[in-house]
């Protein structure tokens, strides 16, 4: 089976994927019976790319990025990207592009638009599924096609298909982590007698922060990522705005580790609960563990969730290194 795909938005993660289904092409051919062409991209510094013959993952990645209309194999396409995802020849689209945390705009647009004309879609992007899960998911439904979402938290980390697949009767009835990568790597620094101060620029050398982490270290993607989880897991109905964020920042890390008792270390870490009414409630907070913590022992990009279930009691899931954010 060929599969066609359609990318809006090819950075980091686009490109990173289309290395991966380069090197995995004999594997997925030959196991799986299943190939990958794409047949467009578009980004809002390219405009849209349509490639009519396909271009697969290994010829993309050995054209390099960025294309233009002039590259082999490669045409205009129309303006607005809304046309263009009616108008590419494509099974799925992959959304990646840039998260607006307090709107999911202009990406729940874009996956509506799949949905309802008959694609798959694959999205990396945190704000659809946190300001419109419900709605996309029926949209799918309705329409026939799937609404994957697994690199939305802990990149990729098989949370929501495990629990689809391997949990089936299981409730949630909260959950525990250290979703930011982020923040976890800039306070292991501070725990290593680095300043917040020299404990950002260390990340941003090596590309895991934002020129601007205050969205990090102000707990706003954890906030996202919480909202995601509630809702997938919880049956929640959160924003990120509902999630409580206390005292989160540049200051309020570097007044907490001044702060610390012996042999406590400093996470920023995200809570839900289902309370007694059955209302979900979560928060991103800045926590001072004990020793005994097992989130007091990751360190650098590692993340992890806790999930708190009736059929599994605790049940832990680490990634051993993220990506930024």
């Amino acid at each position: 089976m060929n599969i066609r795909l359609l990318s809006l938005g090819f950075g980091n993660v686009g490109q990173a994927l289309a290395r991966m289904l380069a090197e995995k092409e004999a594997t997925l051919r030959d196991n799986y019976d299943l190939t990958f062409a794409f047949s467009g991209i578009y980004t809002r510094t390219t405009g849209a790319l349509s490639f009519p013959d396909g271009l697969s993952a290994g010829q993309l990645v050995a054209l390099g990025w960025p294309l233009t209309a002039a590259s082999p194999g490669v045409v205009a396409g129309p303006a607005d990207p809304l046309e263009f995802i009616h108008t590419c020849q494509a099974d799925a689209v992959l959304e990646l592009s840039a998260l607006d945390p307090m709107t999911g705009q202009p990406a729940t647009d874009y996956i509506r638009t799949a949905l309802r004309s008959g694609r798959h879609v694959v999205t990396a992007n945190k704000g659809p599924i946190a300001h419109a899960y419900r709605e996309l998911w029926a949209l799918a439904a309705a329409n026939g096609v799937r609404l994957r979402f697994e690199s939305t938290v802990m990149d990729g980390t098989p949370i929501f298909g495990m629990a689809e697949a391997s949990l089936p009767a299981t409730d949630f009835a909260g959950f525990r982590g250290l979703l930011n990568s982020t923040s976890n790597y800039v306070l292991s620094l501070m725990a290593q007698g680095q300043t917040v101060e020299e404990g950002i620029a260390a990340a941003q050398r090596v590309g895991v922060a934002e020129a601007n982490p205050a969205y990090d270290l102000e707990g706003w993607d954890a906030s996202v990522k919480a909202t995601v989880l509630a809702n997938v897991l919880m049956g929640a109905d959160l924003r990120p705005a509902d999630v409580r964020r206390e005292g989160l920042g540049a200051e309020a890390m570097r007044k907490a580790q001044a702060a610390l008792l012996p042999g406590q270390t400093l996470k920023q870490v995200v809570e839900a609960t289902r309370e007694a009414d059955g209302a979900v409630t979560a928060r991103v907070r800045l926590a001072a563990l004990p020793p005994g913590d097992f989130f007091a022992h990751l360190s650098g990009m590692e993340t992890a969730v806790t999930l708190h279930t009736d059929t599994m009691r605790d049940l832990t899931i680490v990634e051993g290194e993220g990506d930024p954010g």
